[in-house]
């Protein structure tokens, strides 16, 4: 681990400052590495008869490419920036940097701030041209003998994977390397069977998830299982006895072989379904062809049901109505006998979405014009900017739903998934420490997951409204008039602020359909109140309206007619 020791109140003229680090986490572990730099610097801090600072950064590459990326480094150069270092020791100079670019800035603040560089073998004054030559030239020797050592690296890994070997990292779940290679772990690959016999089965990636935390089954990396590591594992040519290898610098590729765990008919028929399910997603994603600036706030008033919207240009069809017949039809199998007029729930005619769409939206905007509760809203928190500018979109406010919806199902599966666990342990299906671990691991991410669904539910429930009316308000509350030059969609926003819901019904009599408007305010004939008439200055109050306005749309058939 990166440590630094600082004796308190030391004399930065009298103070050698020793930089250790090895290349290699396991050299750090053992310690004799850094241990030896140590000794070695402090015997030299006493030959100057100087106190010692301590910067040690443990087993760290000095390849990187910036200082951040060695953070001890990092706060060295800092300190020899403020000029609390005049005498620096590092053991050679590819302690510091094997990297052109990092010796560099060392190379020039130390030269700035007149800082004496020593090592092993002697000292550096960079004020002096021969020794900053040299201390140059030996960074440039640095640099080119660690290019050559990672060229070498590369190569090797390269000749390893050729001959069948484990390049190197985490092996994936199932395997284990024996012998530089990948080996079956049977306790791990029945498991992998068993996520892709569920996967060909049709069972959700969120069911599977389920049965491996209830039987306390672990990821590669010591975690709980996401539903994204198992679609991951479902991709990995691993199981089916082969993987490419890519060089990062030819890019040469090397097919490798390794043991099978699932067969090649299993695991293309996987992935032809999850392939079929991602194109169904696209097609679901790209149905949205025609927008409908009502469809969204109407309901049938007949029935209940969500109005739906068709528009065909080449029948010249561009209607709402009721799909409660076609919802009906489709539910008894599609067997019973075709539409016909009288039979539905009641909205026997549909609306003409151009009449009907233009008389709610110049209704709302003639109700928003004379609305004493807009106008003090707009009074408020627009002219006097007394509202909340930070808002939350629609689209944002979807997200966190979505992400609720998510997490309350996820901690749902993992309290039965806790269950199971206890059931398997009293079962004797697996032992007392595998249980603790498991239920351990689960009871944390059920904390977690519980405080996240708190803070969403709070974020929605208590902002929301607020955040979305103080959106709407800045918005559309202002210039009126302007209204008419609104896009489609930012004509859908402004009703969205002003409008609950939209109940349609047909009139069999008059053959007219008929509107209710459920406002989410009273803005329906609302007004104010002067406290005195005669001297207006002392104020008014606003008095609130009606929630709801209703209106006749004149038959017209789906043709436009």
């Amino acid at each position: 681990m990166a440590t630094k020791k600082t004796p308190k109140g030391n004399n930065s003229s009298t103070t050698l400052h020793i930089y250790t680090r090895v290349s290699t986490i396991a050299q750090a572990d053992k310690g004799t590495s850094l241990e030896s730099q140590l000794q070695i610097g402090t015997k030299r801090a006493k030959l100057l008869n100087f106190t010692v600072e301590h910067w040690n950064e443990g087993g760290k590459s000095s390849h990187h490419d910036d200082i951040q990326g060695r953070p001890v480094l990092y706060e060295l150069f800092q300190a020899i920036k403020a000029g609390e270092v005049k005498h620096l020791w590092v053991y050679d100079q590819s302690r510091l940097a094997r990297n052109d670019q990092v010796a560099s800035i060392f190379r020039y603040e130390l030269k700035k701030q007149g800082v004496t560089l020593y090592i092993k073998d002697g000292q550096f004054d960079l004020s002096s041209p021969s020794d900053n030559l040299l201390h140059q030239m030996l960074d440039a020797v640095a640099q080119f003998e660690n290019s050559v050592r990672a060229e070498r690296s590369r190569i090797g890994k390269l000749m390893k994977v050729k001959g069948g070997f484990w390049h190197g990292g985490v092996p994936p779940f199932g395997y284990e390397i024996s012998q530089g290679k990948l080996a079956e772990i049977k306790a791990e690959s029945k498991w992998v069977k068993f996520i892709f016999k569920q996967a060909l089965k049709g069972n959700s990636v969120a069911s599977i998830k389920k049965e491996l935390d209830s039987n306390g089954i672990l990821a590669r990396r010591g975690g709980l299982w996401t539903l994204g590591s198992i679609e991951s594992l479902m991709t990995n040519t691993h199981y089916l006895g082969r993987y490419i290898y890519t060089d990062g610098v030819s890019s040469e590729q090397v097919e490798v072989k390794c043991p099978v765990i699932v067969d090649e008919v299993t695991w293309n028929s996987v992935h032809l379904a999850r392939k079929r399910k991602s194109n169904r997603k696209d097609q679901q994603n790209a149905t949205i062809k025609n927008f409908y600036l009502l469809r969204d706030f109407m309901v049938c008033g007949h029935c209940g049901r969500k109005m739906a919207g068709r528009i065909k240009p080449s029948k010249s069809e561009q209607m709402y109505y009721c799909p409660n017949k076609e919802r009906v039809w489709a539910k008894d199998g599609e067997s019973s006998t075709h539409y016909q007029r009288g039979t539905g729930c009641g909205f026997d005619r549909a609306m003409n979405i151009q009449i009907t769409d233009k008389l709610v939206f110049d209704t709302v905007v003639k109700l928003h014009s004379s609305s004493s509760i807009l106008k003090e809203e707009v009074k408020k928190r627009v002219y006097l900017d007394h509202g909340i500018k930070s808002v939350t979109t629609a689209e944002e406010t979807k997200g966190f739903e979505r992400q609720l919806r998510k997490y309350e199902s996820l901690f749902q599966s993992l309290q039965e998934s806790i269950g199971n666990l206890e059931a398997n342990r009293v079962l004797k299906r697996m032992d007392d420490k595998a249980y603790k671990t498991a239920v351990a691991r689960m009871n944390d991410e059920a904390d977690r997951l519980k405080t996240e669904i708190t803070n969403l539910r709070l974020k929605l429930r208590g902002e929301a409204e607020k955040k979305q009316w103080v959106y709407w308000v800045d918005h559309f509350g202002k210039e009126i008039d302007e209204k008419s030059k609104l896009t489609d969609q930012q004509r859908q926003l402004y009703l969205k602020g002003l409008i609950e819901k939209i109940e349609a019904k047909f009139n069999a009599e008059t053959r007219n359909h008929e509107l209710e408007i459920h406002f989410q305010h009273p803005i329906v004939d609302d007004g104010i109140k002067w406290k005195d008439p005669k001297k207006k200055t002392l104020g008014y109050k606003v008095l609130d309206g009606s929630k709801t306005t209703s209106l006749q749309v004149e038959k017209r058939d789906g043709r436009g007619k």
